[in-house]
């Protein structure tokens, strides 16, 4: 019980409260990911909430520490066709593993996009969105920014990462 406890207060926390960086690491299917895909999405997720004190990993970590798993798979749940990502809810406290539909939800939203370095931005705008969801413990979406509840393709393949920010008092979508 006081492991637990210990674990809701240090993930409600932001990063920087617990002295070292969170780390979101890739689980399960990561290998499908070829190096440059991986290199571009960790450059991109650093660039997005670096700042919040997250990074983004394929590297194999203990359990433990300031870790949340984010599971790529290919095919999101039943009756959630079309969705990117997931951060799953239990109550009012979002929590891990986070999740980003891979082949069968993004690849074939962005339309197979031939760069890994656009693929790998996408992924972590993606992650990074499903990973702000966790950090701000906000499961509403915004109008704008990082946590806009319709990331559109055009946006999740450019080289401009401005439509990405974190806007930490966000004006909520009525609709969520």
């Amino acid at each position: 019980m006081v492991k637990k406890c210990c674990l809701l207060v240090a993930l409600l926390l932001p990063p920087s409260a617990v002295g070292s960086p969170w780390r979101v690491c890739v689980t399960d299917t990561s290998e499908l990911l070829t190096a440059p895909v991986r290199g571009a999405a960790m450059r991109e997720f650093h660039a997005l909430l670096g700042a919040q004190g997250a990074a983004l990993s394929f590297k194999k970590y203990p359990a433990g520490g300031s870790r949340v798993d984010l599971l790529i798979t290919d095919e999101p749940p039943r009756g959630l066709e079309g969705v990117l990502g997931l951060a799953r809810r239990a109550g009012q406290t979002i929590e891990p593993p986070l999740q980003v539909f891979y082949d069968g939800a993004l690849v074939r939203h962005l339309g197979r996009p031939g760069k890994a370095e656009a693929l790998g931005r996408a992924l972590a705008r993606v992650a990074a969105h499903e990973t702000a969801h966790l950090l701000q413990q906000q499961a509403a979406h915004c109008a704008h920014g990082l946590l806009q509840s319709t990331l559109p393709a055009y946006e999740l393949l450019a080289a401009d990462p401005a439509p990405f920010f974190l806007d930490a008092h966000c004006a909520h979508r009525a609709s969520d």
